[in-house]
């Protein structure tokens, strides 16, 4: 009558490591027996098993967002939705791509993307590591899988020097408006590990004939498309709640993750749901590693998991959580750091679904 069920993964976290993380899927409780307490019986169960699995964290994608954070999850990362008419989509600005961008047919695809993969992974907090059944699964394309219709996906990937440094797959979903063909081109992942392969991408999309608009889920937050653009106000930009994240093993996370600025903290985490996973600790670390370990000495900061977990992957600042009633300041001074120390270079981003 409940289910819960975890992928294992490696999560690059803000410096560049990978954590073990357990991926939250099929949670399920029966319509007949509903409102028994069921859930949070399955999901206290899965997090002592995540706890007595080794692995710090605990991922998911919300069916619904008001479930989880009861749990201790909090939204650590937005993705957002792209949407341009390509008769505004000229490029003013964009760094010099030598290279060159090719078809590839999917056998190709599938011994070329990984590569890519595992060049961008280290590079973005957020990125899983795909075993190779990961990648059977994203390259399955079935017709019941093709949301919103359009054909099967076409490959192409961009290379320097023999070297393949980004990819794209998309489909074309045809349309006609007024005799003339309008068909949406409708990137499913773009996946680049240089700046270069990112502009040759975005241009090889947005200059495909016979399109009348592109269109792009599951993108990152602050996206250099828009500022490429000679007319930005024209990319239509829809942000949603993407990833959610729980700490399970606070010392272990915060000192697996290096921080922009370095400094010290004492955070108390309060967790209902888990009371073994709550306590005091002391954080130190900085852009060359950290250190996190149990701590007696007063809180600078006070907080909850959902809170704590909301700002690891540095998606979120603790200052307007704080000023939501959500976080407590202790000693003066001590949010402005935490906003420092927890920032990260790029947004986070997880373009695997599971």
């Amino acid at each position: 009558v409940g289910t819960a069920t975890i992928f294992p993964f490696e999560m690059t976290v803000p410096g560049g490591a990978a954590m073990p993380v357990a991926g939250v899927t099929m949670v399920t409780v029966a319509a007949t027996h509903r409102r028994r307490g069921i859930l949070r019986q399955v999901m206290g169960r899965q997090l002592r098993d995540i706890r007595d699995l080794g692995e710090p964290g605990a991922i998911l994608w919300a069916s619904e967002s008001p479930i989880y954070g009861r749990f201790g999850y909090g939204l650590a990362m937005q993705h957002e939705k792209l949407s341009i008419d390509r008769r505004y989509a000229e490029l003013a600005h964009g760094p010099t791509a030598p290279g060159r961008v090719r078809w590839v047919a999917e056998k190709e695809a599938r011994k070329i993307f990984p590569k890519v993969w595992d060049q961008a992974r280290p590079l973005r907090p957020g990125m899983i590591a795909r075993t190779p059944p990961w990648w059977d699964n994203l390259f399955h394309d079935p017709e019941w899988r093709r949301w919103g219709g359009g054909g099967a996906y076409f490959f192409a990937v961009y290379e320097e020097e023999g070297r393949p440094d980004g990819y794209v797959m998309y489909r074309i979903k045809r349309e006609m408006v007024d005799m003339t063909e309008a068909n949406v081109l409708m990137v499913a992942e773009l996946v680049t590990a240089t700046d270069a392969a990112y502009a040759a991408l975005w241009r090889f999309c947005l200059n495909i004939d016979l399109t009348g608009a592109v269109e792009a889920w599951s993108r990152p937050l602050e996206e250099p498309l828009s500022w490429m653009l000679a007319d930005p106000r024209r990319l239509r930009r829809s942000p949603y709640d993407a990833l959610w994240l729980r700490l399970v093993d606070v010392p272990a996370a915060l000192s697996k993750r290096t921080y922009a600025q370095q400094g010290k903290l004492v955070i108390e985490v309060r967790d209902d749901f888990c009371p073994w996973a709550a306590g005091r600790f002391n954080l130190e670390g900085g852009p060359e590693g950290a250190e996190c370990k149990a701590a007696t000495s007063k809180p600078d900061i006070v907080l909850g998991k959902a809170e704590l977990s909301a700002i690891y992957m540095g998606g979120h600042r603790l200052t307007p959580i704080a000023r939501a009633g959500r976080a407590e300041e202790r000693t003066p001074g001590a949010l402005a750091r935490a906003d420092a120390m927890f920032a990260a270079d790029v947004a986070p981003w997880c373009p695997q679904g599971f």
